[in-house]
């Protein structure tokens, strides 16, 4: 089960960095645009993540791969909101901010995978 928080950490890393990336590269309105598609996407695998890691027979699995993929999605949903609520400058800004929270959950992921996997000597 170790092998789907780096997938977890990987999918959150490359939404981040694409969605904060965009926002210097695209115009306001395809930043929004480009927020909402990719939000959508990381809206399904966060929910499968938490659904997996919250089936998984290990306690420190259930609590970390679950919380990781259910609060993925749950920045994900804030991100769709976002992008359909406010106007397109500001939800480019919100954008931005959702995916530095993607980053940040992708190192959360990386050091919880790091915490809970067993040594080998």
């Amino acid at each position: 089960m170790g092998i789907w928080y780096a997938v977890l950490a990987l999918v959150n890393m490359l939404a981040g960095g694409f969605l904060v990336t965009s926002t210097y590269g695209f115009d306001p309105g395809t930043t929004t645009d480009l927020g909402f598609a990719v939000s959508i996407a990381v809206l399904v695998f966060g929910v499968a993540m938490g659904y997996t890691g919250y089936r998984s027979r290990k306690k420190a699995e259930r609590v970390g791969l679950g919380a990781l993929g259910y609060a993925t999605a749950g920045l994900a949903t804030w991100t769709i909101i976002a992008t359909q609520v406010f106007a397109s400058s500001t939800a480019q800004w919100m954008v931005f901010g959702s995916g530095l929270g993607h980053i940040a959950l992708a190192v959360a992921g990386i050091i919880t995978l790091e915490t809970t996997a067993p040594r080998r000597r």
